[in-house]
């Protein structure tokens, strides 16, 4: 039985992708459903999957320019020690983006080593890609050992938005696609361009593996409460723990505190969320920022709904918090601080520690 892992990732092809955002969006995000037959893979409600994307063909014929190759030359990947032409690695392995310090050294211009020069360097390469690097600095190495300083193109990670009870053989991801600027370049992001856009349905393998997270899986008690803090993409997970419950027949209450820009256009998943609610399966809140005049965050729906918060954390409720770790993580424990402090507990920093320890406080946070 072959084994599929990181070494051996598993050629997933995409069986349905649509678009989640309705027309007015500010947002492009979308479902996508990866077939994983064959692979023996088996995810829990919670896991996320490591995709490994493939660099633009623009980008890859302008390096193939640079470089002045045809990309049918034949190499040995340094990594795996695999033969493959020059192209495949790099479509497939290698970091367009990421300018390796020893790559400084090659070409016989010095000039951005020297120590003089440390600020120049680190804003060249902050504001460069190898396709820069090697129009200014024509390569002088031999091919293979030249290839063998480029960074490896790395997996990205998504978490599941299904249970294994609904979808034993597939996963559905919820991804965001994204723009930004590196140096004069707009770039999309690169694992969601991927997968949103260049790959082909049924047809382009997504070399993908599972990635555990023990740290975020539901309560092993059906009948304990949780709530879940989750704004965009955050939702994800969340859809896999109602799909798990929902088919376990777990009779623990389910609170969701969704979050996103406009309920019109950016409320992901309404029909499955909304049958949930009218069974009494779900309670749904919701704070979607630009729909009214000041921008109305989750971590502004907890502290609103304080009280009952306090009830549910006081009944052994499990609470998860998943998206943004740079603000929204920090904000809602913020939130939940105050909401320990004003309703129950003194020190809420100390009682936050005690939901960690206990493993009722779960963090997936990117």
């Amino acid at each position: 039985m072959t084994k599929y892992n990181k070494e051996n990732p598993f050629p997933a092809k995409i069986t349905e992708r649509y678009l989640l955002n309705k027309e007015g969006s500010t947002k492009k995000n979308y479902h996508v459903t990866l077939d994983l037959s064959g692979s023996n893979i088996d995810y829990r409600a919670g896991d996320a999957i490591a995709i490994f994307p493939e660099n633009p063909p623009e980008d890859v014929n302008a390096l193939l320019e640079a470089l002045d190759k045809s990309g049918n030359e034949e190499i040995t990947d340094p990594r795996s020690g695999a033969e493959m032409s020059l192209e495949h690695f790099l479509k497939t392995k290698t970091n367009l983006i990421r300018i390796p310090t020893p790559l400084l050294k090659q070409g016989g211009d010095l000039k951005l080593l020297k120590e003089e020069n440390k600020q120049y360097r680190t804003h060249f390469i902050a504001n460069h890609d190898l396709i820069d690097f090697f129009e200014i600095h024509p390569p002088s190495l031999p091919l293979q050992e030249l290839i063998s300083y480029f960074a490896p193109l790395l997996p990205r990670f998504y978490s599941i938005a299904s249970s294994p009870k609904v979808s034993p053989r597939s996963v559905d991801l919820l991804v965001a696609t994204f723009t930004y600027k590196h140096g004069e370049k707009e770039r999309q992001g690169l694992g969601s361009h991927f997968l949103c856009d260049t790959a082909a349905m049924h047809t382009t393998p997504i070399h993908t593996y599972l990635h555990p997270t023990p740290h975020f899986l539901l309560p092993e008690d059906p009948t304990t409460p949780i709530i879940m803090v989750g704004p965009g993409t955050g939702i994800a997970p969340y859809r896999a723990f109602l799909q798990e419950r929902e088919a376990q027949k777990a009779p623990g209450k389910n609170w969701l505190i969704f979050g996103e820009r406009n309920k019109e256009t950016d409320y992901y998943y309404k029909s499955y969320l909304e049958s949930l609610s009218e069974k009494g399966f779900l309670t749904l809140d919701f704070a979607f920022s630009r729909d009214q005049t000041e921008k109305f965050y989750v971590q502004h729906r907890l502290l609103e709904k304080g009280d009952e918060v306090w009830s549910a954390l006081s009944s052994g409720a499990h609470i998860y918090i998943c998206g943004d770790a740079r603000h929204m993580a920090k904000d809602v424990l913020a939130a939940l601080t105050s909401i320990i402090e004003t309703h129950g507990f003194q020190d809420g920093k100390a009682y936050i520690k005690f939901l960690r320890k206990e493993k009722r406080l779960l963090m997936d946070v990117y």
